[in-house]
């Protein structure tokens, strides 16, 4: 799953796929988290309010509708448990995909994902303080100095930029984006998508993948 973190459709992707894998009981499924940037060039240490940055960047009536939380998406998010809060700030998440980095290491992706993202959405944090990480890393029950050590680690930075400025060279635009393949499978002949799909589409996409490993 290529996730930026901050749009509001990676939580409800992340949610709609939690609920498809519920559905298949034939199969065990591993999530891979990757990283993507909206705005690469937001600098570290900026934190606008959201509705601030949207009114500027896109116009009055779209901040109302960050405010009144009727959109599209906060309707969606609801249907799966998730309140947004309009009180959220724009950040720079670099460091949070550096947490999520160190998590694969220790099969705790998903762990740090959803803390990640109730702390942004639902508590309005700032998930690029490292306070937070901290706090996201005692949640899932990381090793807090190894972990830092990582999110802090210039070389892992780099890595992060690279793995996001990839997924974009190769054609990724929006997020979350989903690449579906069995283990072992010839990487290269797997179904891709991206959005919040709704549950129902992940299921096809499983059931007819493994309808053909069984042929």
């Amino acid at each position: 799953m290529l996730s930026a973190l901050v749009p509001k459709r990676c939580f409800v992707g992340k949610r709609h796929l939690e609920e498809a894998v519920k559905t298949v009981k034939d199969a065990v499924f591993e999530v891979n988290w990757k990283p993507f940037f909206l705005n690469p060039t937001l600098p570290d240490g900026t934190k606008i309010p959201l509705v601030q940055y949207i009114t500027e960047k896109y116009g009055a009536a779209a901040g109302e509708s960050i405010k009144s939380g009727k959109g599209g998406l906060s309707k969606a998010g609801q249907a799966v448990g998730i309140t947004f809060t309009s009180g959220r700030y724009v950040v720079n998440s670099l460091k949070s995909h550096c947490l999520l980095d160190y998590a694969a290491t220790v099969d705790k992706q998903n762990e740090v994902a959803e803390s990640l993202f109730h702390r942004y959405f639902e508590n309005a944090e700032d998930i690029n303080s490292m306070a937070t990480l901290e706090d996201v890393a005692k949640d899932s029950g990381l090793n807090l100095e190894s972990a830092m050590k990582h999110v802090g680690d210039p070389a892992i930075a780099n890595k992060i930029k690279e793995e996001a400025e990839g997924a974009r060279i190769q054609g990724v635009s929006g997020v979350p984006s989903f690449e579906v393949y069995l283990k072992g499978e010839n990487v290269g002949t797997y179904p891709s998508f991206s959005g919040a799909q709704p549950p129902a589409t992940f299921v096809s996409i499983f059931q007819r993948l493994l309808k053909n490993a069984k042929m």
